[in-house]
């Protein structure tokens, strides 16, 4: 993956009493990509702390090709219908890496 990583970014607005379903179903999606998706360099999801509903997915591709070939497959857009039901709101982004500053604090070997 180069400096200028492609990532997909996710804003999941949950409703209340499904973060655990949503939560088991996004797993089961992430791992889904991970292991059949060319390109997928692997994926992170953060819970906000004050608002135990609001989620952030985020997972660098090697390409936009790769990602938006991802965005086209059935599994995709079957797993999408599931997440509807289990969402408010849900924020699809595609982003791109501009800015890395590294911490001056981890040493180099």
């Amino acid at each position: 993956m180069d400096e200028e990583a492609i990532y997909s970014v996710g804003v999941w607005s949950v409703k209340t009493g499904k973060e655990e379903t949503f939560l088991r179903t996004w797993m089961d999606f992430a791992n889904w990509t991970m292991q059949s998706q060319k390109g997928a360099c692997n994926v992170i999801m953060l819970q906000d702390l004050e608002q135990k509903n609001r989620f952030i997915s985020l997972g660098p591709w090697d390409n936009l090709e790769s990602l938006q070939a991802w965005r086209e497959t059935l599994e995709f857009k079957t797993a999408f219908v599931k997440f509807k039901d289990l969402c408010n709101e849900i924020e699809p982004h595609t982003m791109k890496k501009v800015i890395t500053i590294p911490s001056p604090l981890v040493q180099k070997e």
